[in-house]
């Protein structure tokens, strides 16, 4: 399994996809305190595989041929892989709402209609740049010299925003959705900067922000 790992954020969590639309199951079981293995072991679930190695021809027919749609991979990115097409089973032994936005996910992932990756990282490295000038002539304008800390906490501070976590984030690794999202709070934490708006209030106004594109993408799924 060599595909690009693609990160979503699920409530405040993070959910691994590769870009062929398979799940990382195993961080998102944890989070809902169950096990993979739990659910694999079902027969509802050995009945469902075996179905579907019948319809798509994966394997002999009635024969239950577990590779073709739960792998394990050790190291890096390690974990219960699931195939797409038993992705939303599993999801749906977790919870409905998981499954529904699970759903979506795999459809964006294998029909492609969010934005090319590139074009979204291309943007978000742009967004970073301006907010980086922003903070600069800020500290310039109030007599201070920009230190690296400036900049790693405005970092940290839009990365709470979007995935809330204060930490950093390897923007190699965010799905296209997250790094529109992340450009959206950048251009706007840009203009509040030049504003002179405090950075509590930021924060405030960029969470508000950031709760209403939500609301907003989520009227148009």
């Amino acid at each position: 399994m060599t595909t690009k790992i693609i990160p979503f954020v699920y409530e405040n969590h993070t959910v691994c996809f590769n870009s062929d639309g398979w799940l990382n199951a195993t961080e998102i079981a944890e989070r809902f305190g169950k096990r993979v293995n739990d659910w694999s072991s079902l027969p509802s679930t050995t009945s469902y595989i075996s179905a579907l190695v019948r319809a798509l021809n994966t394997g002999k027919s009635g024969i239950y041929n577990v590779p073709d749609f739960i792998r394990t991979k050790r190291g890096k990115n390690g974990g219960t892989w699931i195939h797409p097409k038993l992705a939303v089973a599993f999801a749906r032994w977790l919870s409905d709402d998981f499954a529904a936005w699970c759903d979506l996910r795999i459809d964006e992932l294998l029909r492609g209609h969010r934005k090319p990756w590139n074009a979204a990282r291309r943007e978000a490295a742009i967004g970073y740049r301006g907010l980086c000038d922003a903070v600069k002539l800020n500290c310039e304008l109030r007599g201070k010299a920009p230190a690296r800390h400036h900049f790693i906490n405005e970092a940290q501070l839009i990365n709470e925003v979007i995935a809330g976590s204060f930490a950093g984030r390897d923007r190699d690794q965010l799905s296209a959705a997250e790094l529109e999202a992340l450009t959206l709070a950048e251009l706007r934490d840009t203009v509040l900067i030049g504003l002179g708006m405090p950075y509590a209030e930021r924060k405030q106004n960029l969470l508000k922000y950031m709760r209403g594109l939500l609301g907003k993408s989520l009227e148009a799924a």
